[in-house]
């Protein structure tokens, strides 16, 4: 993220608006972009988390533990394609080569495969990156269950009536979403560059309620926006009336039997705002307890947590969703579909999957027909990730013959 010629740059440059050259010239937030950006290029980014304070969840008072299941149902050699043809390769050569951390394959209650690699163990702290939205989503839906929020297609400004009048009041709830709010976000490494103000800002309260441009009107196209989960965040925080940490302690983290508490990080001591769209930090046995929820339908052994329609709702595609995708197209172009903060992937006669990833290589599938859910916590990417989902698939298919 630190380039030299940045520190000219920062400011010399000249920005759009008054506005926005307050946000980004703000000297706390360059100190962090120059110190923290330096750090970056030395250390793993798995230990971005500590440079943040944070608010706990805890642990679950008795931890569910998942039965041990036939390690021989997970395939030794997996394949994906590679842009070539079909390549073959051993699962365990695959998982040590790409920089993975954990990789834990579960089905309904049973744990087939669990293994870390490079230095990481069970008890390791995963920064889930974007993986963090997926579990923002089931807030939502939980949050709308209990009358928190009336609706997906009420105007955000309902909620944060700061935003009325500066061109946001056409904005839903379904719009952040979908991530189709028209809310500017440019993918760039510069001090005002979106990406990078979303994550090391330390007054994002201000940011989001002050600092905000629209670049075009809601629902046009699909534009992947740390801001949009932001603003969700701040929504909860200020319906449930507590922080979205907490929320998820008592409606989803003690409920499914989280075994190691764990944290999300936020923007400053002074703010306390939680970075929803990224630094929730937590052990891969739990998040792969999350997936398992989601492969049924949000029920947790008879107990519904996340209402059965709202897992559903979320992860399916929308055949009326024909908007143009201006990032990550190649999600699309490969059949892919995005709902609700979740990736999504049509297959043959009604079948699908669904994942959660983060941005250096997390992921949590799910596939509703196999119930077969997998975890991979990394910092970095490896392959593609497209390929990562095509190894998933066939590590869920080869199980699901097993029936």
């Amino acid at each position: 993220m630190l380039l030299a010629p940045l520190v000219s740059l920062a400011v010399e440059l000249p920005l759009a608006s008054p506005a926005s050259a307050a946000a980004w010239t703000q000297p706390g937030y360059l100190h962090r972009y120059f110190v923290w950006g330096a750090q970056r290029l030395i250390s793993s980014r798995s230990d971005d988390y500590r440079n943040y304070g944070y608010h706990p969840i805890d642990k679950a008072p008795t931890a569910f533990q998942f039965a041990p299941g036939k390690r021989d149902l997970v395939p030794e050699t997996v394949e994906y394609a590679d842009g070539v043809g079909v390549k073959r390769v051993a699962l365990s050569e695959l998982l040590r080569s790409t920089g993975t951390h954990a990789f834990i394959v579960v089905r309904d209650n049973q744990v087939l495969y669990e293994n870390y690699f490079n230095g990481f163990a069970r008890d390791s702290l995963c920064t889930s990156w974007s993986l963090s939205k997926s579990v923002t989503s089931a807030m939502v839906g939980i949050a709308i269950s209990e009358g928190y929020i009336k609706s997906l297609d009420d105007p955000v400004t309902n909620y944060l009536p700061e935003l009325k009048g500066k061109g946001f009041d056409a904005i839903t709830i379904r719009n952040l979403l979908t991530m189709g709010s028209g809310i500017q976000y440019r993918f760039g490494f510069f001090p005002w560059d979106e990406f990078v103000l979303s994550g090391y800002y330390p007054n994002l309260r201000q940011l989001l309620l002050s600092d905000l441009k629209i670049m075009e009107l809601p629902g046009q196209s699909f534009h992947y926006n740390n801001f949009n989960t932001e603003l969700i965040g701040m929504i909860l925080e200020r319906t449930t009336h507590r922080p979205p940490s907490r929320y998820l302690q008592e409606k989803i983290w003690k409920p499914i039997g989280a075994e190691y508490p764990a944290t999300w990080s936020i923007d400053s001591e002074q703010d306390g705002f939680e970075i929803t769209p990224t630094l929730l930090n937590a052990r891969a046995i739990d998040l792969a307890k999350f997936g398992r929820l989601y492969s049924n339908d949000g029920n947790w052994d008879g107990k519904q947590i996340i209402p059965r329609h709202w897992v559903v709702e979320s992860t399916t595609r929308d055949p009326n969703d024909r908007r143009p995708w201006e990032t990550f197209s190649r999600w699309q172009d490969k059949g892919g579909y995005y709902k609700y903060f979740w990736w999504g992937v049509s297959r043959e006669e009604g079948d699908y999957s669904f994942m959660g990833i983060g941005t250096y290589g997390q992921f949590i599938f799910v596939s509703p027909r196999t119930k077969v859910v997998i975890v991979r916590t990394a910092d970095e990417d490896g392959v593609d990730p497209p390929y990562w989902r095509e190894v998933f698939q066939y590590i869920a298919d080869q199980i699901g013959t097993t029936d």
